[in-house]
């Protein structure tokens, strides 16, 4: 009787503690709109180049580095820097005419 009563108590404890447990569940909680000057990746798509330009400014000029001020270059200081970083941020041609548009447009003058 108890060469049967060893076998049939590990089988219970592994039956038993391999069986799925109920996941713990996250209370809801409410999603609160972005408000602000934030830029959000949607910009992308914008029609305005600007907006794009800036929110791929944002978003995939400050990947590597801080966030540089626009206004603290001229257009012409700006193209050997643009000309630089789209290569590194693997812009596509439409990114690289937004952003150039958007630095260009806010460059110092």
């Amino acid at each position: 009787m108890k060469k049967l009563a060893v076998p049939f108590v590990v089988a219970t404890v592994i039956i038993f503690g391999c069986t799925r447990k109920a996941a713990p569940t996250i209370p809801e909680r409410p999603v609160e709109p972005v408000s602000g000057n934030k830029v959000d990746t949607a910009d992308f798509s914008s029609s305005n180049p600007l907006v794009a330009g800036k929110a791929i400014y944002k978003i995939k000029c400050t990947t590597c580095h801080k966030e540089k001020n626009v206004t603290d270059w001229t257009q012409e200081e700006w193209k050997p820097i643009l000309n630089s970083m789209v290569k590194k941020a693997k812009l596509n041609e439409l990114q690289i005419s937004q952003v150039t548009q958007y630095v260009n447009a806010n460059a110092k003058q």
